[in-house]
């Protein structure tokens, strides 16, 4: 839980509370993975430690959301699980103990998951957003992650999600889209600037949620580890940084990566 004292606010949603899990209002399985896929995020011990680290809850992920099943990829919580473990495992030189933040993203993006994220909770959604944030002070602060999370997403792009709401979660909000420079993407997700995006009264400096999405997929693509990555896995790495870059600023970083992380000039 964050201990931080800041003023009231709350950005993505004024004065909202979490709602109950209703896994029976939507289509929380698909055939999309095998049913059972074990890895060493299905450890007992493993999944005590993030269950704890990310304060689930066992209303948020029952009734068909996979606490009942938590290795099984057809559910939300096994792909949530898989997407924690890229985040805190991709890099050659994870980090040892959730205190640590040293050298680069892919090192500590984990850890600031960890520190950032109030409490994850599955949702059914609207089927248009991925995930959401609510902070500020003296209502719950939480994020919820949709069935386009879950499903319409490679395991790469969850991970760079959790990033992009962890962001969020630090009280940075989107300062993108507005006036007449708008983003290409014209969405209320866009950021001014990569390296200048957050906005709202006690925010952070520097780069928004979309400009950390950006950083830790760029750094995923140079230098993730054999264990958690391939050629493909890097190829998502490099469109969905593309992607945001293209569209989700609204003045353009004039830049896109490559596949091993390089970096090619656009304008």
């Amino acid at each position: 839980m964050r201990t931080t004292t800041k003023a009231t606010l709350a950005f993505c949603l004024l004065f909202g509370l979490a709602s109950e899990a209703r896994a029976d209002t939507c289509d929380t399985i698909r055939n999309t993975e095998p049913a059972v896929k074990q890895s060493f995020w299905c450890a007992q011990p493993w999944i005590d430690f993030y269950w704890d680290a990310y304060d689930f809850d066992k209303g948020d992920w029952d009734d068909g959301f996979g606490w009942e099943a938590a290795c099984d990829l057809r559910r939300p919580l096994a792909r949530t699980f898989q997407a924690i473990q890229l985040v805190n495992y991709a890099s050659p030189n994870e980090a040892i103990q959730t205190s640590d933040f040293g050298g680069n993203i892919l090192r500590w993006g984990g850890n600031y998951t960890i520190r950032e994220f109030d409490e994850l909770d599955a949702r059914c959604g609207d089927g248009a957003k991925r995930a959401h944030t609510v902070w500020g002070t003296f209502i719950d602060n939480y994020t919820e992650l949709y069935i386009p999370f879950f499903y319409n997403e490679n395991v790469v792009e969850r991970a760079g999600t959790l990033i992009h709401e962890a962001r969020h979660a630090d009280w940075c909000g989107h300062s993108g889209n507005d006036g007449s420079n708008a983003c290409p993407a014209k969405s209320a997700s866009c950021d001014e600037k990569y390296l200048d995006g957050c906005s709202g009264f006690a925010s952070p400096s520097g780069r928004g949620a979309a400009g950390y999405q950006v950083l830790w997929l760029w750094w995923y693509a140079f230098e993730a580890d054999a264990q958690h990555s391939s050629s493909t896995m890097k190829d998502f790495a490099r469109d969905e940084a593309n992607r945001i870059l293209n569209t989700m600023f609204d003045v353009d970083p004039c830049f896109n990566i490559t596949s091993n992380g390089g970096k090619i000039t656009t304008c």
